[in-house]
C-alpha cells in the first residue's frame, strides 16, 4: 500500500507508519526502548507507560501493570500475576493466552519486580 505520487509524506508501509513525522511523534522517547519491569512489555508511545500517583509517567513500569503509583494487579508471586492479568496481556499483545503464559512464566522471573 503506497500513497499517490506527490504526496509529501511519501510511501507508507503496511504497518501503518512508515517513520513519518506523525507516526514517530507517538514514541516520545525517540529510538530508546525501555522495557517494563514487571512484564518485560516494551514501552516506547506514552500511553505505554504506567503512572505515578501524580500523573507523572514513570520509565519503569508499563500501563497494563502501574497506575496511579500502584501495581493494577496486586500479586505476590509470578503465577498469581498471571492469574489475574494473562487476558489483558493477551489481548494488548494480541496474542494467544496460552502461549503467551508459558512465555511469560519462562522470562517474569529474571525481572526485577520478581527477582528474589
Amino acid at each position: 500500500m503506497t500513497q499517490e505520487a506527490g504526496d509529501p509524506d511519501g510511501p507508507q508501509s503496511l504497518k501503518g507508519g512508515g517513520g513519518s513525522r506523525e507516526y514517530m511523534s507517538g514514541f516520545a522517547r525517540g529510538r530508546v526502548d525501555l522495557d517494563c519491569e514487571s512484564c518485560g512489555f516494551n514501552m516506547r508511545r506514552d500511553t505505554d507507560f504506567g503512572t505515578e500517583a501524580d500523573g507523572s509517567h514513570t520509565e519503569r513500569y508499563c500501563s497494563i501493570c502501574y497506575a496511579g503509583g500502584a501495581f493494577r494487579h496486586p500479586a505476590a508471586t509470578v503465577d498469581e500475576f498471571l492469574a489475574l492479568s494473562i487476558e489483558e496481556f493477551a489481548l494488548a499483545r494480541k496474542s494467544a493466552a496460552g502461549k503467551l503464559r508459558l512465555t511469560m512464566k519462562k522470562d517474569l522471573p529474571r525481572l526485577p519486580r520478581w527477582r528474589k
